[in-house]
C-alpha cells in the first residue's frame, strides 16, 4: 500500500447550505447548544445538517484534555448549566429526530463522576420527551470509572459508543492524556452490560495496514458490533500532521475485512466520522 502524502487522495468536502442546514442551525442556536459538528470542524456538517441530523455536545465546549487531533477548545471549563439536559431534549423534539448522537468534552475536573450524571439525565430526558427517538451515547472514558459508566449504561442508550481513535502504537502521541487499554476496558464493560457497542479510528496518522486490521480484530473480540474508519484531517496548523491520505481501495479493503471479521456494521471511507450516518447504522443494526 502506498503511504505517500498525496493531495490527489485528499478528500473533498461539498459546501452546500440548504433548508435542512438552516433549520438545524436555527434550532441549535435557539436552544443555545454546542455541537461537535461545529466545535470539531467536522467536514460532514453541511451534508448531515441538510439531512436534519446533528451531534449534540453536552457539558460545555471546553475540554480538560488536549488531544493532538482534536479542534475542540481545551482549558479550564466554566460550564454551569443544570438545564442543559431538558434543553437538549426539547431541541431533539423540535428537530423531530428519530435518532440522535450525544457526545461531550472530557470533564476530568468533575471529580465525583466526570459528568456522568449529566449524561444520564440528558439521555433520560430525551427518552421521556421524545419517546420515538433512539439515543447514541458517544462518551469519553470517564477515566475508566465503573460507577460513572454505570450511570450512563442505566439510562439505556440504544447505542453506546467510545472511540479508541487510532491504533495502539501511536495512541500516546495522538491523545496523550488517554489510555488505549483503558478505552478497551470501557468497550468491554459496555458489551458485557448488554449494550450495542461501537468504536472507531482515524487513519493517516502513521499506522500500518496490518495494525488497522489487528485493531479491528481486538475490539471485535470485546463484543463491539459497529466499527468506523475515517481519514484524519488536520484541523489547524497546531495539530498533528497528516502522514498520508488513504486511498479509496484501502478503505474498501478495510470494510470488506471488517465484515469478514464479523462486525454487524463497518463504515469505512475518507469522510467517515464516528457519528456519520449514525441513524442509518442504528436501523441496520436492528435488522
Amino acid at each position: 500500500m502506498s503511504k505517500l502524502l498525496s493531495k490527489h487522495h485528499k478528500p473533498k468536502v461539498r459546501l452546500q447550505i440548504g433548508e435542512g442546514y438552516r433549520f438545524v442551525n436555527g434550532v441549535v442556536n435557539n436552544y443555545n447548544l454546542n455541537t461537535v459538528c461545529e466545535e470539531a470542524n467536522c467536514p460532514n456538517i453541511y451534508e448531515c445538517w441538510n439531512r436534519g441530523t446533528a451531534t449534540i455536545m453536552i457539558l460545555g465546549d471546553i475540554c480538560t484534555r488536549a488531544c493532538g487531533f482534536c479542534a475542540v477548545k481545551t482549558g479550564k471549563p466554566n460550564w454551569d448549566d443544570p438545564l442543559e439536559p431538558i434543553r437538549t431534549a426539547m431541541a431533539v423534539k423540535k428537530m423531530k429526530l428519530k435518532h440522535v448522537v450525544i457526545t461531550s468534552v472530557d470533564r476530568d475536573d468533575i471529580k465525583n463522576d466526570y459528568g456522568a450524571s449529566i449524561w444520564a439525565k440528558t439521555i433520560q430526558e430525551i427518552h421521556r420527551h421524545v419517546p420515538g427517538c433512539t439515543v447514541e451515547a458517544l462518551t469519553p472514558d470517564f477515566k475508566g470509572n465503573k460507577s460513572s459508566l454505570e450511570k450512563v449504561f442505566k439510562s439505556s442508550p440504544e447505542i453506546f459508543s467510545h472511540n479508541v481513535e487510532c491504533v495502539e502504537r501511536i495512541s500516546k502521541e495522538v491523545r496523550s492524556q488517554a489510555n488505549w487499554r483503558r478505552s478497551l476496558e470501557v468497550l468491554k464493560y459496555s458489551s458485557d452490560y448488554g449494550l450495542l457497542t461501537k468504536t472507531g479510528i482515524m487513519v493517516g496518522l502513521g499506522e500500518t495496514f496490518d495494525e488497522v486490521i489487528n485493531t479491528m480484530k481486538e475490539v471485535y473480540d470485546l463484543g463491539v458490533s459497529i466499527f468506523t474508519i475515517g481519514q484524519y484531517l488536520k484541523p489547524t496548523k497546531n495539530h498533528l500532521n497528516v502522514q498520508y491520505y488513504v486511498t479509496k481501495d484501502e478503505f474498501d479493503q478495510y470494510k470488506k475485512i471488517g465484515q469478514k471479521i464479523g462486525f454487524d456494521i463497518v463504515e469505512s471511507g475518507p469522510l467517515v466520522r464516528s457519528s456519520y450516518h449514525a441513524d442509518e447504522q442504528h436501523l441496520a443494526a436492528k435488522i
